[in-house]
């Protein structure tokens, strides 16, 4: 569509190559960028573990696999963020896609309730050697 629109602008029919510019480029531009830093993908835990999908893929993890469960907070494109960290007994980690607060775009209110939910069941599940 770009290369109508510079036959247009070549042959001096300018409406017609700012309405293309506009419906190509600059509407789905606006519409992206305010849903750039939204949350993308799903955690939710069940008698078995963890389980997310990401922009990095799915992961699952049981609840004898993980060694902590713990916010963590640091600094994202948009200002501060604080995330759930999962580290597993193997000594790996990740951070889970939601849920995250964060001042700036997506404040949840319930953030330390849903961590403190995944804590609970963490060590309900785990066993007795976690508490």
């Amino acid at each position: 569509m770009s290369v109508r629109a510079a036959r247009y602008l070549a042959d001096g029919q300018t409406g017609s190559a700012v309405g293309l510019w506009l419906m190509f480029g600059l509407i789905p531009t606006a519409l992206f960028v305010p849903l750039a830093g939204m949350p993308t993908g799903w955690t939710r835990i069940d008698a078995e573990g963890l389980r997310t999908r990401g922009m990095t893929g799915r992961r699952r993890v049981g609840w004898r696999d993980i060694e902590s469960i713990h916010a963590l907070p640091g600094r994202g494109r948009n200002g501060s963020i604080t995330q759930i960290g999962v580290t597993r007994t193997d000594g790996g980690s990740f951070l889970l896609p939601v849920p995250f607060t964060s001042g700036t775009i997506a404040e949840d209110p319930a953030f330390y309730e849903k961590l403190e939910l995944m804590q609970r069941e963490w060590k309900k599940h785990r066993g007795s050697d976690t508490e």
